[in-house]
């Protein structure tokens, strides 16, 4: 469970604070939450991770395309890395307009900071105006423990950075994508009725509507998995349009492979592991119905495969 603190409001708690956006909790974030998880534990003070709200509307090119991950999806991320405290800011004009001493000292009136942890290339305030060294030089004359944490690159030498990984879902790539996270790549919702054309073929599924802040995977059909009462099961999911029926609403059907419960009202979170195909108009209910049977053999034998690696991040 998450604590959440109000950026303007705060809270007496000590903490050991991450700063950065940390929108997908990718490696090089995670490294920075072990960094303050270390940190804290020395210095008696509780990590917590500052973050933003997600709404981007205000902000010119941000908010057409969504977050990575929604600010419920970083929360529950960051409950299963380990840190349970976070800070959150209202992304808006208002407060990336704020010059860097501004920022800080905000920080530092509301919170006890005792430690604060970013990235090497970390910068705040109005148009980047800080960096790690004006931040380390606040923190000495605040007598705030610092610490910057080296970059994290991937195999061809780059920084990992959510430009990339956003590129990457957008192409549906989500084995690429999942190479940069600590957790698999997830969208969370609460099940809906649907259509039933699923269950009436043999394939029930539990329906959610997309977030509106929440940047769209490229449309397809994935194999993904699920946790239901501390189970994990393999399943398909569609997210996009179903112009076999017609329907040209966008959203996210799962069908859990060898689950029978009730899911309606529920809130589950979907882990995507590959991209199975692309949505295509079958001709009939009979032909997709073959086609979901394929879908299904794909996602049982993968997730096999996958069977240690997703017992290491449960």
């Amino acid at each position: 469970m998450v604590e959440v603190y109000d950026y303007k409001t705060g809270c007496d708690k000590p903490i050991a604070l991450c700063l950065g956006f940390f929108d997908c909790l990718h490696l090089g974030h995670a490294r920075i939450i072990e960094c303050a998880m270390q940190t804290g534990g020395e210095i008696g003070a509780a990590p917590a991770l500052f973050t933003f709200d997600t709404s981007l509307t205000d902000l010119p090119g941000k908010g057409e395309e969504g977050e990575i991950f929604t600010l419920e999806e970083r929360l529950y991320r960051m409950d299963e890395l380990g840190i349970h405290n976070a800070v959150v800011a209202k992304c808006d004009r208002a407060f990336f307009s704020l010059d860097p001493n501004t920022f800080l000292n905000t920080l530092t009136a509301n919170f006890d900071i005792r430690a604060i942890i970013c990235g090497e290339d970390y910068t705040y305030g109005n148009k980047g105006g800080g960096n790690v060294a004006t931040l380390r030089k606040f923190c000495d004359s605040h007598g705030i423990l610092f610490r910057s944490v080296e970059l994290v690159s991937d195999d061809n030498g780059e920084k990992i950075a959510s430009r990339k990984i956003r590129t990457l879902i957008k192409n549906g790539d989500m084995r690429a994508v999942n190479s940069y996270l600590p957790l698999p790549y997830i969208v969370m919702g609460t099940v809906v009725h649907g259509r039933h054309d699923g269950r009436r073929m043999g394939f029930p599924t539990a329906n959610t509507n997309l977030p509106k802040d929440k940047l769209k995977p490229h449309m397809g059909v994935y194999y993904t998995n699920i946790v239901l009462d501390k189970k994990r099961y393999p399943c398909i999911t569609n997210i996009g349009t179903h112009p076999t029926f017609n329907d040209y609403f966008i959203n996210a059907e799962t069908h859990i492979i060898g689950y029978e419960g009730d899911l309606y009202g529920k809130k589950i979170v979907v882990e995507f592991m590959d991209k199975i195909r692309d949505i295509i108009k079958f001709n009939s209910k009979e032909e997709i119905a073959e086609q979901l049977k394929k879908d299904v053999i794909f996602a049982r034998e993968n997730f096999e495969n996958d069977k240690v690696r997703s017992q290491r991040n449960k």
